[in-house]
């Protein structure tokens, strides 16, 4: 059930309608800024000099005669600027003796910066206005004090007697008239259920990233009634940038300064409730993980054991179906190339939301999947797409690659991961980027990176690279770059030349100067088959290991 917005209680604030209303202030006229009668006083001050703004603060009611200004209207049209920059509340003067009202031009000018300015009568006694308006003052924050210490009372109740964390926010929620959600360091989210339905599973990859980012930017965008609008948002912070954030949405209205001193003074007893509270899952979450580790390293035993562990952590895994594993490669240096161990809460939402039986780990920094191998493969692809969509948009990780294995028995998954870090392996050493990556797109890459480093297949690669290489580093020549779109260009020479953007003639000679370095006649399909596998032998070798 949707709560609706509470207005703040008006008594709390001494404002410009309740100073016109003060006895002394009888015969006041409000000149400008007829709309602000709304706009809260904090103390009245008497300045009798021509430097107001050096004597005036935020949110005073500054009372003057006006006598410093007398012939000089530009020296007070330019205070008036002043003093409303600075924040201050209200402008009260008496007109001069010899003068009927205020200046023309500086009623113009307040009224041009909705400034409020009041004319007193020639009768007013500024020492009756300060001493009414501090005496309305002192009550307004008499008042506001008990309405907090209720507050508190209230609160502090609750967290003495609730054990769940969810309804003690809701509690929150109730006196402040405001969702409130809490987000810690590792980046786990505490919400009540209403906010939850109201705010977070409609919104949440635009809630989850602009929390994930940390930014300070005050407004949320949310869609209400089918349009999207821009709600302000409160921040506030526990243990830095980086530790417990209490975040208060504006959804159901203004959050009022009394409602932002009962947060500051419970958020610290927020943030112990929020630890407390999600210490107990963080560790079922942490057990999870360590199933999803030791399926993945082999250290459960039978198919049995793996089903009986994976119930107890809560995934539901079978000992007929088929895994596989995919590996995330992130192709940019956004993120530099890693998961944190902190994204994993965030990875945790994501894929919550997806409604998907997909478990993961994060590894050395590699994002790694277990997926239920499922007769719609394409359903399987277009999830894997969607999850791709998200972590970009959410955590900003860029291009991705998912590094697929086979299918295999519940038993077998060390093979499968095995597998994708062997494609994940030779995908970024290659420079592969593809979407998707199977060990099947990798053709023979797959099986030359099973071969051991020894003397034996650095000297077949040698034989038949070096003496190119070699030639081209002392002649400033391309006979390996021709060589290589030569055999991609099924050895076709006119293709050759339109992939270099060269001569027909230039790459008939470069493919004889080819023959004569190597003794080998290129158009032999046997010779073809051997140059192949040095070039893609070179391709494994000559780039650097993939991290992790």
């Amino acid at each position: 059930m949707h709560r609706t917005p509470t207005a703040p209680d008006p008594s709390l604030d001494f404002t410009l309608g309740d100073l016109l209303q003060l006895s002394a202030m009888e015969g006041a006229l409000l000149r400008a800024g007829a709309d602000q009668t709304g706009r809260a006083i904090l103390r009245a001050n008497v300045i009798e000099g021509a430097q107001l703004s050096d004597w005036g603060e935020a949110g005073d009611c500054i009372i003057s005669s006006g006598y410093a200004f007398r012939g000089q209207d530009e020296l007070l049209l330019t205070q008036l600027r002043r003093i409303r920059d600075k924040g201050v509340a209200v402008l009260c003067l008496k007109p001069t003796r010899f003068r009927q009202g205020l200046p023309q031009a500086v009623v113009e000018e307040a009224q041009a910066l909705d400034f409020p300015l009041v004319e007193l009568p020639m009768t007013a006694i500024f020492s009756n206005i300060v001493q009414e308006s501090m005496e309305a003052l002192f009550q307004r924050e008499t008042h506001s004090f008990q309405v907090i210490q209720d507050k508190m009372e209230r609160l502090l109740g609750v967290f003495l007697r609730s054990d769940d964390p969810e309804q003690t926010l809701l509690a929150v929620e109730e006196v402040i008239a405001n969702p409130v959600m809490i987000f810690d360091e590792e980046n786990e989210l505490l919400v009540s259920p209403q906010s939850r339905s109201l705010l977070l599973e409609p919104l949440q990859d635009d809630i989850i990233r602009q929390l994930y980012k940390r930014t300070n930017r005050h407004t949320l965008t949310i869609r209400r009634e089918g349009k999207s609008e821009q709600v302000p948002v409160h921040f506030f912070d526990i243990g830095g940038p980086t530790g417990i954030r209490i975040i208060i949405p504006e959804y159901y209205g203004p959050l009022s300064p009394v409602d932002q001193q009962v947060i500051n003074r419970v958020r610290h007893l927020l943030a112990a409730e929020m630890k407390n509270a999600l210490a107990l899952k963080k560790l079922r979450r942490k057990y999870k993980q360590q199933f999803v580790e030791n399926w993945l390293f082999g250290r459960l035993g039978d198919a049995i054991h793996i089903c009986v562990s994976a119930q107890s952590d809560g995934y539901p895994v079978r000992a007929d179906q088929s895994y596989y594993v995919a590996i995330v490669n992130l192709n940019t240096t956004r993120s530099a190339g890693r998961f944190r161990s902190q994204d994993v809460n965030v990875i945790r939402h994501i894929i919550r939301n997806l409604d998907s039986n997909i478990m993961f780990t994060v590894l050395e920094g590699k994002l790694i999947l277990v997926v239920e191998d499922r007769p719609d493969a394409a359903a399987s692809l277009r999830e894997l797409s969607l999850l791709t969509e998200k972590l970009n948009y959410i955590m900003d990780k860029g291009d991705m690659s998912f590094c697929l294995s086979s299918a295999y028995p519940v038993q077998d998954l060390p093979k499968a991961y095995q597998q994708a870090r062997t494609v994940s392996s030779i995908s970024q050493r290659c420079g592969i980027r593809d979407h998707i990556i199977t060990y099947d797109k990798l053709g023979i890459l797959y099986l030359l990176a099973l071969l051991p480093e020894d003397e034996a297949v650095e000297q077949y690669q040698n034989k038949f690279l070096r003496p190119l290489r070699e030639y081209d580093a002392s002649h400033r020549t391309a006979l390996l770059e021709t060589l290589r779109v030569y055999l991609e260009a099924g050895c076709n020479t006119q293709k050759t030349a339109q992939l270099l953007h060269s001569h027909y003639n230039t790459v008939v000679y470069r493919v004889t100067q080819i023959e004569r370095l190597l003794g080998l006649p290129i158009h032999d399909v046997e010779t073809q088959l051997q140059l192949r596998v040095a070039y893609k032998l070179d391709q494994l070798r000559s780039a650097p290991p993939a991290e992790g």
